[in-house]
């Protein structure tokens, strides 16, 4: 859940969670690099010229995904200053 409350009850502050963003990140970093190993396995199968295109698209694939990946991160860490700025007493 992304948005709920402190302390489970309707009263307190809302807090910001991040947890399932990043799980999903790793899940997807860890898909990535699944895809990636895989296609550098059947490299050794397979050497024509459509493997070398499929080789290609992974790997811009694989580029895409860094920026997917630093999106996360950002967005995780604007949770986290969101979240100290709700803290605040004033």
């Amino acid at each position: 859940m992304l948005v709920s409350w402190k302390d489970g009850s309707n009263e307190g502050g809302l807090i910001l969670r991040a947890e399932s963003i990043e799980k999903e990140l790793q899940t997807f970093q860890a898909a990535i690099k699944n895809l990636s190993s895989d296609i550098s396995n059947a490299s050794c199968l397979w050497s024509d010229e459509k493997f070398s295109q499929l080789s290609a698209s992974i790997g811009v694939i694989a580029n895409q995904s860094k920026d997917v990946l630093v999106a996360g991160e950002k967005c995780c860490a604007s949770i986290a200053k969101l979240n100290k700025i709700m803290e605040e007493k004033y």
